[in-house]
């Protein structure tokens, strides 16, 4: 398995070429990030805790039940979506007058009126009510409330985000005591609501067990005829005189002390006199009688009358203590009387039971006996159930408590300025160098020989190193290193570029027999070292003892006698104008056989004419017999469209790219160019000129020693 090798001096290179468009990336989002940190409001959050106690509580009971803790799991959770329910913020709204919030409150105007109008566009929210102002305000708080527990803990966080730091801390600690008092009030209200079901139950128990001691007592009222002469009757008969006795009793202590209570309210001395017949109520009673002859009789402004008057509203009232003493006396014996009812009547019951009687009739009062003995002790118990309820609804205490009180936060929690810039910064660098990459692989220029084969569809020969350096003025060239330093990396990049244009003719047969070939020297756009190349190809094929022309067809711009320090008075264009005094326009390279056609100045005409003439045609025809090679260095496909006319002439097209420089699609388009002036399919082979940061291993780690420079 090939090992994948990480270029990182190619990155470097990559991010060192881009830091311009990296860097501006990221100023550009950090103002992005300033100008939205001043146009934002600071919030504050305010934090509380509250912690959820899961037992079983009764302050009547003295140990709590404990519960299993997959039930408290779920108990805390559910406290949770309770404390964040809209009973318990409306009650928050309620108590803290939200609606007349300034940020919480309800807004009028004409956003809100467009927010309202676009949310009723909204799918699903045709029904809604967006101009209720309770749903606004519940709403906004909603959404500035966060309930959260905290981990497996029973602890639960409950916060408000608002504009004033103390603002959020009191409505944080608002809800966390509404949620408490909400919890307490649920529970009171779920004791009140069984009460209120025991009491009626209890109601309907009490009149049954009036219905069963009445039934019982009826029947031993019916029977008792039957009753007489049996064994024991007589004490059975003299307990049911005093059951009846004491019964009466109590009727006549209860009518009594109704009526003395009546007496007393309406202040009725008369009646209550003859009501309680007694001697120290009469001696009263007689003693206000005289003081109220006496007061009858008296000036009413004297101050006799009012000495009087003060007398007998001190009379009545020893009169009303006494009344109310006595009156007190007649409700104490009211027990009392009930429990020695109830106490015969248990001794009735069992001197019946046990008396010799005849079965039907015991029978029946046995049948009797269990009713009463059922309601009375269903009653019984509904009755120890509503008394304990009555206690536990003012003994109840919230299942949870505050234990941290929200604080009025110091600094803001949104927006953080350090982590929005820092956030930002960091977004900026990634977005700039991903802005670089896709510039150099997709937009920018081409930076691999793999990425021109690929983009273009064309076989690529060669990456030419950049030679930095090197003196380039006029006469110096960086294609002398072809004769000056053969064996450096430059001059085995030219030669690899002539072998491959050889085997792509020879496998294509395009060369015609006995002739020699023609190679065209191609670009997008200007400045890519076109013509250095067709230079140091020519040399190459020179020195290789080939016989070889370069023509310098760029006659727009031409620059081919710059790279040998020459200046011919005619050139080219005036060759194929029939303008050119002289015969002879070729000149021989300086440094090598190779003969140059070289371009004199830059046209004034359309060269595409010059391009397209016969006298062009005969031009190539005749280098074609006297040179094994010719070379013609074409002007750039994208701003002229001479190398179009030229491309059918040649053999083998060598399109040249820029590293990092030449643009992708120009390229795309300049290569359709040139297959399209064609009739038939040509060889049209690339190369990447002007690499940076050469650093290829076949060449700098395993082939190092081959090269001299």
């Amino acid at each position: 398995m090939d090992e994948v090798e990480i270029d990182l001096r190619g990155i470097a290179n990559l991010l060192r070429r881009r830091i311009r468009l990296i860097a501006l990336t990221v100023v550009v989002t950090l103002g992005m990030a300033i100008l939205a940190l001043v146009a934002m409001t600071p919030v504050y959050t305010a934090t509380g805790l509250v912690m959820v106690d899961t037992s079983r509580k009764n302050l009547l009971e003295a140990d709590f039940a404990a519960t299993s803790s997959s039930a408290d799991n779920a108990r805390v959770d559910s406290e949770v979506e309770i404390l964040r329910s809209n009973a318990v913020l409306l009650s928050v709204i309620v108590n803290e007058n939200l609606i007349d919030d300034p940020e919480f409150g309800v807004t009028v105007g004409s956003g809100a009126g467009i927010g309202a109008f676009l949310r009723s566009l909204l799918p699903g929210n045709n029904t809604q009510r967006v101009d209720d102002p309770l749903q606004q305000v519940l709403t906004k708080f909603s959404n500035a409330v966060r309930v959260q527990r905290r981990g497996l803990t029973y602890l639960i966080s409950a916060s408000v985000t608002s504009e004033d730091p103390q603002r959020a801390a009191d409505l944080a600690n608002a809800l966390s005591a509404a949620y408490i008092e909400e919890q307490l009030r649920s529970k009171i209200s779920t004791i009140s609501s069984s009460q209120e079901i025991i009491s009626a139950r209890l109601e309907q128990t009490q009149q049954l067990l009036v219905a069963s001691e009445t039934a019982f007592d009826d029947f031993i009222n019916a029977n008792i005829d039957r009753m007489a002469g049996q064994e024991g009757f007589e004490s059975v008969r003299e307990l049911r005189n005093q059951l009846t006795q004491t019964i009466a009793r109590n009727q006549q202590v209860t009518t009594l002390a109704g009526a003395v209570e009546a007496s007393l309210q309406t202040r009725n001395w008369s009646d209550l006199v003859a009501t309680l017949q007694s001697d120290a109520i009469n001696s009263l009673n007689e003693q206000r009688a005289a003081l109220a002859r006496q007061l009858a009789d008296t000036d009413s402004g004297s101050i006799a009358a009012i000495d009087l008057r003060e007398q007998l509203e001190q009379l009545e009232a020893s009169m009303s203590l006494q009344a109310g003493s006595e009156l007190a006396a007649l409700r104490a014996e009211l027990p009392t009387l009930q429990t020695q009812a109830d106490s015969l009547r248990r001794e009735l019951r069992s001197g019946l039971m046990d008396s010799n009687l005849p079965v039907d009739i015991l029978t029946q009062l046995y049948a009797l006996q269990q009713s009463s003995e059922l309601v009375r002790a269903q009653y019984q118990t509904l009755l120890a159930r509503n008394s304990d309820l009555q206690v536990q609804a003012d003994l109840q205490v919230a299942d949870s408590r505050i234990v941290a009180p929200a604080l009025a936060p110091m600094a803001p929690s949104f927006p953080n300025p350090r982590l929005i810039l820092l956030l930002a910064g960091l977004a900026g660098l990634g977005l700039g160098v991903g802005l670089a990459f896709v510039y150099e692989h997709y937009l920018g220029g081409f930076t691999s020989e793999d990425q021109v084969g690929s983009v273009l569809k064309v076989p690529v020969l060669a990456e030419i190193p950049r030679q930095k350096g090197l003196d380039q003025t006029d006469g110096h060239s960086v294609a002398d290193m072809l004769v000056d330093a053969p064996l450096s990396i430059y001059s085995e990049a030219v030669r690899r570029i002539r072998s491959g244009i050889d085997n792509a003719v020879r496998r294509r047969g395009t060369a015609q027999e006995g002739k020699g070939i023609v190679i065209m020297i191609s670009s997008t756009s200007p400045g890519e070292g076109k013509s250095t190349i067709s230079l140091s190809l020519t040399r190459a094929y020179a020195l290789s003892g080939k016989r070889t022309i370069l023509i310098d067809a760029d006659m727009r711009k031409p620059s081919l006698h710059r790279h040998i320090g020459l200046q011919p008075g005619t050139g080219l264009a005036e060759t194929l104008l029939g303008t050119s005094p002289e015969k002879q326009m070729a000149v021989r390279d300086p440094k090598t056989t190779a003969m140059l056609l070289l371009g004199s100045r830059s046209s004034d005409i359309p060269t595409d004419q010059l391009v397209m003439s016969d006298d062009f045609s005969r031009l190539v025809d005749a280098c074609r017999s006297s040179f094994d090679v010719t070379i013609i260095d074409t002007p750039p496909i994208g701003p002229v469209v001479d190398g179009t006319h030229v491309a059918p002439y040649a053999d083998a097209i060598l399109f040249v790219t820029r590293w990092s420089a030449t643009n992708q699609s120009e390229a795309k388009r300049a290569v359709s160019r040139l297959v399209e002036a064609c009739d038939y399919p040509p060889v049209i082979l690339s190369i990447l000129n002007q690499q940076e940061g050469f650093s290829s291993r076949y060449y700098n780690k395993r082939y190092g020693g081959y090269y001299t420079a």
